[in-house]
């Protein structure tokens, strides 16, 4: 695992983003722009941890005893993250159902994304549904940060 630090997750939250806001505009290609979108709110709740934790650097959590925060900090699972940062419940995530009948939720988005893995028609309005979410954890991190 390569460290980040609050700083690179801080950029990594704005730069990543900003360029989901602007292919949304341009409606271009939904899987690369919710990629995106996932990943940004992903750096954007891990710079607030470390801020929560006051760690600018990761490296003293992955040297330390706490197992439980190194957990956190390695995971893709934003509700998780979420819940540490206490704001458990407050987001809610669908559980998307693939074309493959597997089911994603808030730790595999990242992979339904970057694989491009197609969705049943039913599935659509839960997949807005999570985009409009994430865009809802977006605003919260820029107020926080």
């Amino acid at each position: 695992m390569l460290i980040a630090d609050k700083r690179d997750y801080r950029k990594g939250y704005k730069k990543h983003y900003e360029l989901y806001k602007r292919l949304k505009s341009n409606n271009s290609d939904i899987n690369s722009r919710r990629l995106l979108l996932v990943y940004s709110v992903e750096c954007g709740l891990k710079y607030m941890l470390l801020d929560k934790w006051r760690e600018e650097n990761p490296r003293k959590i992955f040297e330390s005893e706490d197992e439980s925060k190194k957990r956190i900090l390695k995971s893709h699972n934003l509700e998780k993250i979420l819940k540490e940062l206490g704001q458990m419940g407050n987001f809610k995530f669908p559980q998307l159902k693939t074309l493959h009948q597997d089911y994603a939720g808030s730790d595999a988005y990242h992979q339904l994304y970057r694989y491009c893995i197609k969705l049943p028609l039913e599935e659509q309005a839960k997949e807005k549904q999570l985009e409009e979410t994430l865009n809802n954890i977006a605003c919260w991190i820029e107020e926080g940060s």
